[in-house]
């Protein structure tokens, strides 16, 4: 088997950590007869020659002998090869090669060759939909729809398969394979009147892949009690593999494995996801399936429709009120259910508002209890010297609670200050000369050759919110040597921190630009330095250009005089995701007052780039602009989260879109 395997010139080929030659071993290994070593060999597979979904030269070259694999009855670990042959062969991930870098269309191209050899195996990896081993069954679908061109009516195939199919694994292979292709009616007539057949898990397999091809197709009356009687089936018994290896996939196996322990249909897992996303916009009926299933005595349920209603609620904008009073009720349930729902409420921002008395309930009680190694159980062990705080916590403070403020003032005498508690001290600025002085004492000295800790930014944030009021933290700041964050937190507290203007003289004629912007603004902000525009304007590009737009902003009507050539920059190529003109467009309107001029930059851009509609939305409050309503209008009757993006996630994805939605409400007339 692997004939002319070792004759191939290995050393000239690459992978993600340089020379393939090892790639023969791991090919061998798939398929060797201890499944740690199959397991060891796979996980090499997918860390280097399939790195990240990468395709190297060496990744083309090893599918002729996966495939060889493949085409072998019986032999071990061939379900694995399936999956990685899935990933390799699918070109319809890559994005088309005018959207990518040198490197990205060279790995691009290596997948669409990967693809034709894969096409031209087709008769062979037919047989693997017939196969006799099922967990080669399970995965096969996905590899017929990475090759559909060359299979005649792969939908029919798949449909025609569950018709003698009675392995519950593979049916839900069969419908997932479904549920990624394209569909004509007929099909999705079938695929209904299995959504209306038992058992429940089959029925609710079938409504899953119609909604992945038409969410409008797909029936949802009754469904959460189609969930609930899918969740209460047996499934197929599965213990653990019975063996170890360091590696990320073995990783990944044992947390299945941990999962599945305990739940009662293991075959249903996240089956709500894999149902709700792909509803989309039809937010009321994704709430309304998730809402009921939240309560659910049984906790493999209750902590699906949680995932669920996390998926939802960060991507989506609706009414969560009673869905998130339930969450709330979780916290009561066993500790990994009770710690996902009080992660996901921190997330959630202000839409965790229903869920607040029951968190400050459920944080008295962990008050209550004796500390554990020097620290109370409202702080988390993140490891040995770095905890935490508790959601909990987090979620008061979010609010700006005050039974929370105790626990924090508490947290900052504790042997090991808990990560990131300057930022949410921050939350309470009508208490700031009280906490200005708690925070003082622990404000790190940084020497100029010495990399900021977190806790200086965090505190620093603090400051900041606090104003005028943070002016003891004036000498401390000047103890580190002046950098542009400490530079802009002086500036924010403002004519109270004179004692820091010779330092910020000097910074502001130094070579640091980032340093010399924001020196410049904290110049104006505390004695309305005369040369602070000059400093500013010279910094409109380059990396301080973002801040310099700010900082002339702040100064108003006063910086006037700069208004001609902050107005060039209206014209600025959006190539950086209209960033440019925006933040000129706001800088000018503030400057002049004249938003006519701006309007349709800033029109463009709350078009061209959803991020830079909270800065647009805020610079408006106070002065509803007409010219700018219909913008606002229309965010308010937007169904997606303005800031939700396939590539990218933030903890702050939420709160950011509420206050968007806040100050669009405030800016718009009503009707």
């Amino acid at each position: 088997m692997f004939a002319g395997l070792d004759d191939i010139d290995w050393e000239s080929l690459t992978h993600a950590y340089g020379s393939a030659e090892d790639v023969p071993g791991w090919v061998r290994g798939l398929v060797d007869a201890d499944p740690a070593v199959r397991e060891e060999s796979l996980d090499a597979m997918y860390g280097a020659v399939h790195h990240q979904g990468d395709v190297y030269d060496s990744t083309v070259a090893v599918v002729p002998y996966l495939l060889e694999a493949l085409a072998v009855p019986g032999l071990p670990g061939r379900d694995g090869i399936v999956e990685l042959l899935t990933s390799i062969v699918q070109v319809g991930d890559w994005p088309e090669e005018s959207a990518l870098d040198d490197d990205a269309v060279v790995m691009r191209r290596h997948a669409v060759r990967a693809h034709a050899l894969a096409v031209a195996a087709a008769p062979v990896l037919l047989r693997l939909a017939d196969d006799a081993d099922p967990e080669v069954r399970a995965v096969a679908p996905q590899l017929l729809v990475a090759v559909a061109p060359a299979v005649p009516d792969p939908a029919g195939l798949l449909l025609g398969l569950l018709g003698s199919e009675t392995d519950l694994k593979v049916r839900t292979g069969l419908f997932e394979a479904l549920g990624s292709l394209p569909l004509d009616d007929a099909t999705i007539g079938r695929l209904l009147e299995l959504a209306g057949s038992a058992p429940a898990s089959t029925a609710l397999a079938a409504l899953i892949a119609v909604a992945r091809n038409d969410p409008y197709r797909a029936p949802l009356d009754g469904v959460p009690e189609l969930i609930e009687r899918a969740y209460a089936e047996e499934g197929p018994a599965a213990g653990p593999a019975g063996f170890e290896t360091d590696t990320l996939i073995g990783s990944l196996r044992v947390m299945r494995e941990q999962s599945d322990e305990g739940r009662r249909a293991p075959h249903c897992t996240r089956m709500i996801e894999d149902l709700t996303d792909p509803l989309g916009p039809r937010v009321a009926e994704r709430i309304a399936i998730v809402t009921p299933l939240l309560a659910s005595v049984h906790d493999d349920l209750a902590g699906d429709a949680l995932f669920a209603a996390n998926k939802l609620i960060e991507g989506w904008r609706g009414d969560y009120r009673e869905a998130v009073t339930r969450v709330a009720a979780l916290l009561a349930r066993p500790p990994q259910v009770a710690g996902w729902a009080a992660s996901m409420l921190k997330s959630w921002g202000p839409v965790s508002a229903p869920a607040v008395e029951t968190v400050a309930g459920r944080l008295a009680l962990i008050d209550a209890q004796p500390w554990r190694d020097g620290l109370p159980e409202w702080t988390i062990r993140y490891s040995a010297d770095l905890p935490g705080l508790h959601p909990y916590l987090e979620i008061l403070a979010g609010f700006g609670d005050e039974r929370a403020l105790p626990l924090l003032l508490t947290g900052l005498t504790l042997p090991q200050r808990p990560k990131d508690i300057g930022y949410v001290l921050a939350r309470y600025p009508g208490h700031a000369g009280r906490l200005t002085a708690a925070i003082l004492p622990y404000l790190p000295v940084v020497a100029a050759d010495e990399r900021p800790p977190t806790e200086w930014y965090a505190f620093q944030t603090a400051l900041r919110a606090f104003g005028a009021d943070a002016a003891p933290a004036v000498p401390y700041l000047l103890a580190s040597p002046l950098r542009d964050w400490s530079a802009t937190t002086l500036g924010r507290i403002g004519p109270a921190a004179r004692a820091a203007l010779p330092a910020l003289r000097e910074a502001v004629a130094g070579d640091d630009p980032r340093l010399a912007v924001a020196a410049a603004g904290a110049l104006w902000r505390i004695d309305r330095w005369p040369g602070a525009l000059a400093r500013l304007t010279a910094h409109l590009d380059g990396p301080a250009a973002r801040e310099a737009f700010e900082e002339i902003a702040a100064m108003g009507a006063d910086a006037a005089p700069a208004a001609a050539l902050v107005a060039t920059y209206l014209d600025a190529p959006p190539d950086r995701h209209w960033w440019t003109p925006a933040r000129a467009g706001l800088a000018l309107w503030q400057l002049t007052g004249d938003l006519d001029r701006v309007a349709p930059v800033l029109t463009a851009a709350w078009h061209g780039n959803a991020r830079t509609r909270p800065a647009i939305a805020a610079a408006a409050t106070g002065r509803p602009p007409a010219a700018l309503e219909p913008l606002f209008r229309a965010e308010l009757t937007a169904d997606r989260r303005h800031n939700v993006s396939e590539n990218t996630w933030s903890s702050a994805q939420v709160t950011e879109d509420e206050q968007l939605l806040a100050s669009c409400r405030q800016l718009v007339t009503p009707a």
